[in-house]
């Protein structure tokens, strides 16, 4: 049986060099043509160039989504998704909403007072921003004191600056004035940050929510993230996915991308759907999903509808294995916990994240890499152990077939010992068990070497032939590792 499967094994690596001991799951590279990286987004390319988050989809505005290299789809992985129920940037107001990014208002329209500036549309659509805004009148506090003064060019302007501040923002603008003078002046941010810590925080509250210093009355900074989990509360659970986000004020954490535990994941989707009769039943199953795991079961069902008619776990693991594997375990795999109805080890598992090759069983249950002699660890999905420091059962003799078969055999002259038939064998060889790689390697350097009484080297020299095989005679040559 054994001997079987090794020459099944073998036959199989001789389809290609490529695929002999490769482990990766990847397919081949797309290539789009010379029009990727123009600037213009044309047939076939869904990006070309970077973007900010939010124009990319429906992610949180802050951040910059950039367009992969075939310009196939942009790279969102360092975006923010909005809650899917969240249509703040959908490019129309809907309700509970006063406005859409990118809106602006005269701040003469607010309640405040206010004369001069446009303000912005929030960062959640639900009011506007009067951070630009300001007043003719003695209506300015020490934040936009010191942000007129550092527009001036002359002493009279900065008097004018100071002049239009309350009572209390000329008061606290004083103190930081005086302190500055250590700093040359308040235009040096990082001097006034270091030297005057109290003063310049005094003069601008909201600068101290991300100035990367916890202080007091802030749970969090900007940009800090927390894995949803550990906001897991009795009343509310998250799932194991996706991370919260420090909110704007730095006083708690904004849920928004998080998931509610009772939400399906991508494969429980896919389980649902294969119980349904109709239409109205799939779409009830996968509206019990999230964004992100929608868009993976989209790309594996596109995958099953080209390859499988019939949906059956052979197709599935033939046509569509890669785009399966995601589905199955883009939540749960690096938790350091092995789903065991999904994933065969875990790469955050001390105990399960590496195995001996030797552990590694084919569909029948047999031993596809030789014991003890490397390691298996855990890849990236999941699914399937990365294989690449484990010897395969290809013995000395297979890779001797190999080496007659793909490179037109053993050298017989020098002539015949070129560069591209010596890197042929070691491609042969390098598929070899751990001993037969080194017993065929060894058989060929040993020949390359010989040479007669008369200076022939070995591929010319029947001499140096029959030298070799005397020295090989204590060799067992029933043992196919080992067979000249």
């Amino acid at each position: 049986m054994k001997k079987v499967l090794t020459i099944s094994v073998f036959a199989a690596c001789l389809v290609s060099f490529a695929s002999c001991g490769s482990s990766g799951e990847g397919g081949g590279e797309s290539f789009y043509g010379p029009q990727c990286g123009n600037g213009k987004i044309e047939s076939g390319e869904v990006c070309d160039g970077d973007v900010t988050c939010g124009e990319a989809g429906h992610f949180w505005p802050e951040g910059k989504a950039t367009c992969n290299s075939d310009c196939s789809a942009y790279d969102t992985s360092k975006c923010v998704a909005r809650d899917p129920s969240d249509k703040c940037g959908n490019g129309q107001i809907d309700s509970g909403e006063s406005c859409e990014q990118g809106d602006t208002k005269p701040c003469s329209e607010l309640s405040d007072n206010f004369t001069q500036g446009d303000a912005k549309c929030k960062r959640d659509c639900r009011g506007w921003n009067p951070e630009d805004c300001s007043n003719g009148g003695k209506v300015k506090p020490c934040s936009l004191i010191l942000e007129c003064v550092l527009k001036c060019a002359d002493s009279s302007c900065e008097t004018a600056c100071k002049e239009a501040g309350t009572d209390q923002g000329a008061a606290l603008y004083a103190d930081l004035e005086t302190c500055a003078a250590a700093c040359g002046g308040v235009a040096d941010e990082d001097c006034l940050i270091k030297t005057c810590y109290n003063e310049y925080y005094a003069c601008n509250p909201n600068k101290k929510c991300g100035n990367k210093v916890l202080d007091e009355g802030e749970l969090c900074e900007k940009k800090d993230t927390k894995p949803c989990q550990e906001l897991n509360t009795d009343s509310k659970q998250y799932q194991p996915v996706n991370e919260a986000v420090c909110n704007s004020s730095c006083t708690g954490w904004d849920t928004f991308s998080c998931v509610d535990i009772n939400a399906l994941t991508c494969y429980q989707v896919f389980e649902c759907v294969q119980e349904c009769s109709d239409s109205e039943c799939e779409a009830a199953c996968i509206s019990k999903t999230w964004t992100e795991a929608k868009s993976i079961y989209d790309t594996m069902m596109a995958c099953l509808d080209k390859n499988c008619p019939v949906i059956t776990d052979e197709c599935m693991n033939e046509f569509c294995k890669f785009q399966t594997d995601s589905c199955k375990t883009h939540l749960t795999c690096g938790n350091g916990i092995v789903d065991k109805q999904y994933e065969v080890c875990d790469t955050k598992d001390e105990n399960a994240g590496f195995i001996d090759c030797g552990e590694i069983k084919d569909e029948k249950g047999e031993s596809m890499y030789e014991a003890g002699t490397g390691t298996a660890f855990c890849g990236p999905k999941c699914t399937t152990f990365e294989t690449d420091l484990c010897y395969r059962f290809c013995s000395c003799a297979e890779v001797q077939k190999c080496i007659e078969q793909e490179c037109g055999g053993y050298p017989k002259s020098n002539a015949e010992n070129t560069d591209e038939k010596i890197a042929c064998m070691e491609t042969c060889e390098s598929w070899g068990t751990y001993v037969g790689k080194g017993d065929t390697a060894g058989y060929r350097r040993y020949m390359e070497a010989c040479s007669d009484s008369n200076g022939a080297s070995a591929w010319d020299s029947d001499t140096c032939r029959q030298q070799v095989s005397a020295d090989c005679s204590d060799t067992d040559t029933n043992d196919p590792r080992c067979p000249y």
